[in-house]
């Protein structure tokens, strides 16, 4: 934009006499003074990439969906257990500890592509780069590149490394898959035409990512370490399902895995103001607890809560209490 502006000037400027020639060029010198300074701003703005602030922020993202995820199942993906999982490799990892690293890597490199596309941190692409760059399609190649650089250690040549190695790059062949077009018109022609379109790619939203990977979850494929599977073409392998070593445990029983307390007394459903249970939830409830041989039992609790709450004279607060009355579900 800025080389046309500068091109016109200094075209009129040839035609002019020598003062005016000063007068647009001290004009040009203060147009190209304005973009440095901005883009000197900008600059300043921006956040300078930091894997642990990143790692924080996703840890978040892929717990939350994790729990959504599996709400209704056995492993219920508590929050200790995640933690566990994710900062802790298990030499023999299982089906769990597999989605978990899986929906991590994926809330890691979804949130740098999208930092770097928004221009939130500076170095990966044009849009962190430039003040002038206002739109940017999502490149989460561009992110795992950055990643890499900053991380300090790299995949094992042992038989869980490759494990490893192949779900992470199961999960970024899924990130390139799940880019979508989306155009914009940028400036509207005669008759309502338009007549500049803007195509960005742009990731679809982490929930729909998050509910592919539980379907490679689903779908996974038990890979024992044994001298047959050590020369396995790993190229051979689908990137469509998650890899792992063991099967699940038996989540019915309490210690199968470190701080699982087993299925009895798990709270599986609640209703609030004393409402039945949809009937969708009450069946999801039911087999959850069948499942280990238990059965629903209902729990009323109530508690009080201060509401409808006003100012009165003298700037007092005047509330009322509330009852309020939960209905809880647990398998026993």
């Amino acid at each position: 934009m800025y080389h046309k502006i500068i091109t016109a000037i200094v075209m009129v400027a040839l035609a002019w006499s020598t003062e005016a020639r000063v007068s647009l060029l001290d004009k040009f010198n203060y147009i190209a003074g304005q973009s440095q300074y901005a883009n000197q701003i900008y600059a300043q703005l921006q956040l300078p990439f930091s894997l642990d602030t990143v790692m924080a922020s996703s840890m978040e993202i892929a717990m939350e969906n994790c729990q959504s995820a599996f709400k209704w199942d056995r492993w219920n993906c508590p929050s200790s257990d995640f933690i566990l999982r994710r900062t802790s490799k298990s030499p023999l990892m299982d089906r769990e500890d597999a989605y978990v690293n899986a929906i991590s890597t994926a809330a890691l490199l979804y949130t740098i592509t999208k930092n770097c596309s928004s221009g939130i941190i500076a170095g990966c692409g044009s849009c962190s780069d430039s003040a002038y760059t206002t739109q940017c399609s999502d490149n989460p190649q561009a992110a795992e590149k950055l990643f890499k650089k900053h991380l300090k250690s790299d995949f094992s040549n042992e038989f869980y490394g490759k494990l490893f190695q192949q779900n992470y790059k199961a999960i970024t062949n899924l990130l390139q898959k799940s880019l979508t077009k989306k155009c914009v018109c940028a400036v509207m022609g005669p008759g309502g035409v338009c007549a500049n379109e803007i195509c960005l790619d742009t990731l679809k939203p982490f929930e729909e990512i998050a509910k592919d990977i539980r379907q490679m979850y689903d779908e996974g494929l038990e890979l024992s370490n044994t001298p047959e599977n050590s020369r396995i073409m790993w190229e051979n392998i689908p990137l469509d399902v998650l890899v792992y070593m063991n099967d699940s445990p038996n989540y019915c029983e309490p210690d199968a895995v470190p701080l699982w307390n087993g299925m009895r007394g798990r709270q599986c459903s609640m209703a609030n103001n004393g409402e039945a249970l949809s009937e969708e939830d009450s069946l999801r409830c039911r087999h959850l607890c069948s499942e280990c041989g238990y059965s629903v039992e209902t729990q009323s609790v109530m508690t009080e809560t201060r509401c409808n709450c006003k100012f009165t004279w003298g700037f007092q607060v005047q509330c009322e209490m509330c009852v309020t009355v939960q209905k809880l579900h647990y398998c026993y």
